[in-house]
């Protein structure tokens, strides 16, 4: 099966009709052949009107079936597995060589960033960037896991000429967010979209003036009701990355572009910003 197409299907799956879901279906059974038929005869193999097929992969996020049909074609030879090569996209097993192991894990990743890079909507990246331009403070929300990525996220802005905040304690989360007012952005960080503890945090947010981003990779999560944008990060676990060690890294990758978008937005005011914490910070090296 077409990994892209599988992923694509399955991240969007919380927009489709009655319709849809039988189209959805029959695209995954087809899979690479889908790149040979025609909306004319998608439509008479499904029952599904043309008009149907073009809006559904309008809703996936493209111009067009043309469009879809060649954004596909190009995953194809990607998704292929050589007879010589190594399983790359099935789990590490007991049997795997250092080497194999190390092959897996790199060529996982590379394909999650390659299905990164053709998912990720700059339309929702450039509104963040908007939304950011008149704010003054900039906090960094996750629990678990995600608490991580929140505090790489803090680590990189402070750079910026906003004043970042990172809190790692549930109780301060919440007790902080009854003080925000319309100067705060919050970036709430959760890979599953359902932990408890964040969308409480999201809920006591909404009360505020503050503006929200969520990161996440649930998009039928409930924290999108309370986010003034959100991007979901599109991953496919693998069993032996533990704890969504692949999406982690995409939501690094996430970060570091809008990172890097806010500091030549303002280059020259952010550069002033870098300039002083490198100065301040060159004390702790050796000369």
């Amino acid at each position: 099966m077409n990994r892209y197409l599988k992923l694509l299907i399955r991240n969007n799956s919380h927009l489709f009709s009655k319709s849809e879901d039988i189209l959805a279906k029959y695209f995954l059974e087809l899979s690479d052949e889908l790149v040979n038929k025609t909306i004319a005869k998608l439509s008479n193999e499904t029952g599904v009107s043309q008009t149907t097929i073009f809006n559904f992969v309008k809703k996936l996020g493209f111009e067009g079936f043309q469009d879809f049909k060649i954004t596909l074609a190009a995953h194809t030879s990607t998704d292929e597995i050589p007879d010589n090569s190594l399983a790359i996209y099935s789990d590490v097993s007991q049997g795997d060589t250092f080497e194999e192991m190390a092959h897996k894990v790199i060529q996982f990743n590379q394909l999650s960033l390659n299905i990164l890079k053709d998912t990720l909507e700059i339309e929702r990246i450039t509104h963040i960037i908007e939304l950011i331009k008149n704010k003054q403070n900039l906090y960094f929300l996750g629990q678990g896991g995600s608490s991580v990525v929140a505090y790489d996220a803090y680590h990189k802005f402070l750079r910026t000429k906003y004043s970042c905040n990172y809190i790692h304690d549930y109780h301060f989360q919440l007790i902080t967010a009854t003080k925000l007012t319309k100067k705060d952005i919050v970036f709430l960080f959760s890979h599953s979209g359902m932990t408890i503890e964040t969308l409480n945090l999201a809920k006591q947010i909404a009360k505020t003036e503050a503006v929200v981003i969520t990161l996440t990779g649930n998009p039928g999560s409930e924290l999108m009701n309370y986010s003034d944008e959100t991007i979901i990060v599109i991953s496919d676990e693998a069993q032996f990355r533990a704890e969504s060690l692949t999406s982690r890294i995409l939501y690094l990758t996430v970060m570091d572009i809008i990172y890097t978008i806010v500091m030549y937005s303002d280059e020259e005011i952010n550069m002033q910003s870098f300039d002083k914490i490198r100065g301040a910070i060159s004390v702790t090296r050796n000369t």
